[in-house]
């Protein structure tokens, strides 16, 4: 079986010869990814960015930084502020753009949340067709789990008024209440902005209003106890690669309707035959994509692990977040390889390799992390070391501890990120309580303003 280098330098040799304008809402989050593309030869490119994000940068030798200062109110407000920003460029940003590639030979590498697009009239390569963002609206997952004979929770999609609301969540809702999830009216939407837990019908005057200010049709069903997690697939032309299922670190926001989502993690398993569950949908539902509107590359279905197995919740046709600690795992350009298929270059790509590598490695190297946005403005990134003692997160002198802890500026005013070392990262361990315990830590050492959080319990 050939290994992930084989793969690394497949990717590498589509890219390499051409000169990239990188989408990059957060610069910092793209600084290793550039400082490795020096390294293998790539030309320098320039990084069309929308804030500094949390971080290092790159430095000006590694490429040409054009910084676009959007910001928005929420996370997914500061990426709608950095798409909308990309398609109507200040003149001092096309003319940087031009005295970099005077001869308008680069291309353009989109964010992964977003679609095809032109930047200064040079095209983008790799980028998901506007046509398979019509998959992602909230409201049309049903449609798409009774397709692919994918077992769901019971839900309900109605218009944004009152009484259709609460006559939904009365006729689906038991004592642990309901989740209402708005169309797409705004656009797209991730991160669980547009999706709020609802206790009590009876008392939901706020989010009643959010969703009639917002949406124009809704989706309610019976909120899931278990663990969120997500199960990822990728789309080739005849097959589908199935990977391991990842934790979505999701909180609950004592007396609010809201959940903060908190990214990713690897150390926990569902049982066994849950995982092979999951993974057996993700091959389902992606040859469903296929046959229905053509679709490549990686996609994302996010669900709940009930004490009756694994329920889908919503479809992100696209590449997701929770791909990335495989792709660290196993060293393999999993973005990359989406990249190819979307854009039609598959010679030498082998599903089953791909995916027995990413699941392996995964499975062997395990991570505990994440990050949230705050609405409190920070200026500069500060970087600490922290220890987690298997009940709290605590600050430590440098070089010491068995985490970092780290805040940084954001789209929306800061943000907050935590990484367990993964030495430290015991295989079974449910992420979000770890998480949580690094972000009362953030709250008492720099008033981040997160406050209390219910994380998930395995059932």
């Amino acid at each position: 079986m050939r290994d992930a280098g084989y793969y690394r330098d497949l990717v590498d040799a589509a890219m390499r010869p051409h000169k990239w304008i990188v989408c990059a809402d957060a610069a910092a989050g793209f600084t290793a990814g550039i400082r490795r593309w020096r390294e293998q030869g790539y030309p320098r490119p320039l990084l069309l960015a929308g804030t500094p994000g949390t971080g290092e940068l790159p430095t000006v030798e590694e490429c040409e930084l054009v910084m676009l200062g959007t910001s928005g109110r929420t996370m997914m407000g500061g990426i709608r502020a950095f798409h909308d920003a990309l398609r109507s460029l200040p003149p001092e940003a096309v003319a940087r753009i031009e005295a970099w590639d005077p001869a308008q030979e680069a291309r353009v590498l989109a964010s992964f949340l977003d679609n095809t697009l032109t930047i200064a009239g040079r095209l983008s390569w790799g980028a998901r067709p506007v046509e398979w963002q019509e998959l992602e609206v909230k409201t049309v997952a049903d449609s798409i789990w009774e397709a692919a004979a994918v077992d769901h929770a019971p839900a309900m999609v109605v218009p944004a008024s009152p009484s259709a609301l609460v006559g939904a969540a009365h006729a689906l809702g038991g004592k642990s209440g309901t989740v209402w999830a708005g169309d797409n009216r705004e656009g797209w939407h991730g991160g669980a902005e547009y999706t709020r837990y609802v206790a009590d019908p009876d008392n939901a005057a706020g989010t009643i209003a959010f969703m009639a200010g917002h949406c124009d049709l809704v989706r309610v069903m019976p909120f899931l106890d278990g663990v969120p997690c997500s199960i990822h697939g990728m789309v080739f032309p005849d097959t589908v690669a199935a990977f391991r299922p990842v934790e979505l670190v999701v909180f609950r926001v004592p007396g609010s309707d809201r959940f903060r989502y908190a990214s990713v993690a690897t150390s926990w398993d569902p049982p066994d035959d849950v995982r092979e569950e999951m993974r057996a949908a993700a091959r389902r539902v992606g040859t469903h994509l296929r046959d229905r509107a053509g679709f490549r590359g990686v996609f994302t279905m996010d669900g709940v692990t009930t004490a009756d197995g694994w329920l889908p919740t919503e479809l992100n046709p696209r590449f997701g977040a929770g791909m990335m600690p495989a792709a660290r795992a196993a060293d393999l350009p999993l973005l990359g390889l989406s990249r190819l298929l979307i854009a039609g270059e598959t010679a030498g790509l082998d599903a089953a390799e791909i995916e027995e590598i990413a699941v392996t490695a995964a499975d062997e190297k395990r991570h505990i992390g994440g990050m949230t946005v705050l609405d409190r403005p920070v200026t500069a990134t500060e970087t600490l070391r922290a220890h987690w003692d298997g009940t709290a997160v605590h600050p430590v002198g440098e070089g010491d501890g068995n985490a970092v802890l780290e805040r940084g500026p954001s789209a929306s005013g800061g943000a907050v990120r935590f990484v367990l070392d993964p030495e430290a990262v015991v295989p079974g361990t449910l992420a979000a309580p770890v998480v949580a315990a690094a972000f009362a830590a953030a709250d008492e050492l720099w008033d981040t303003g997160i406050g209390p959080l219910i994380p998930a319990v395995a059932l």
